[in-house]
C-alpha cells in the first residue's frame, strides 16, 4: 500500500484547482489517495475483489473528492457528487509514490466502511479563513489517507503536509 500525490495540473476549471490549492499550500502537491497493490492481502475488499492492476494498468486508490460522482456499487450515496470513493488510476509521471507502514487491512476497510462518506468544503473554506470549522463528519483527500493511514488529527493534514509526514516516516522507519 502507498500513498500518492498528486503534482500534476488537470485541463479545465480543474486544473485551475490544483494550481490554486499549490499557491495556498506553498507546495507541490494539490491531492491524496491511498493506493492498493497486488499482495497487500486486500483483494477481498476491492470492489472488484482484486488488487491486480486492470488492463490498462490501473490500480484501486481511495480518496474524497468534491466533485466525482460516488461509484454505482457504493452502499452509501451511489451516482451523488462529492465524497469517498474507490477509483481506479494509472499513477503516472504526475504521481509521487510513498510507501506507507501503516496496515492495508485497515486502510481497505476503513475505505469499504466510509464510502460515500461526503466531502469537507468547509475544511477547504477554513484553508483560506481559520474562522471556518471544519466538519467532522465530512472527509477532504489528505484527511480521509491519514485517517486510512491511522494518523491522529487527520484533518489537520494537507496534501503537502500529509506527503511531508509519510515520506519522513518511511525514511526513518
Amino acid at each position: 500500500m502507498k500513498l500518492a500525490s498528486y503534482h500534476g495540473t488537470r485541463a479545465g476549471l480543474l486544473g485551475l484547482g490544483n494550481v490554486l490549492i499549490r499557491l495556498r499550500l506553498r507546495g507541490r502537491y494539490s491531492h491524496s489517495e491511498v493506493v492498493f497493490e497486488p499482495g497487500d492481502g486486500v483483494d477481498h475488499l476491492m470492489p472488484d475483489g482484486t488488487c491486480q492492476p486492470d488492463a490498462s494498468g490501473a490500480l484501486w486508490c481511495v480518496s474524497s473528492t468534491g466533485l466525482e460522482h460516488i461509484p454505482p456499487w457504493s452502499a452509501r450515496r451511489p451516482g451523488k457528487r462529492g465524497g469517498v470513493r474507490f477509483k481506479r488510476i494509472v499513477l503516472g509521471e504526475k504521481w509521487t509514490l510513498d510507501a506507507t507502514p501503516a496496515s492495508p487491512q485497515r486502510a481497505a476497510q476503513w475505505a469499504r466502511d466510509n464510502q460515500g462518506r461526503l466531502y469537507d468544503w468547509q475544511l477547504i473554506l477554513g484553508f483560506l479563513a481559520w474562522v471556518v470549522p471544519h466538519k467532522s463528519s465530512r472527509v477532504m483527500c489528505s484527511e480521509a489517507c491519514a485517517e486510512m493511514l491511522g494518523l491522529l488529527d487527520a484533518w489537520r493534514f494537507d496534501p503537502c503536509a500529509l506527503r511531508a509526514a509519510v515520506a519522513g516516516r518511511a525514511g526513518h522507519g
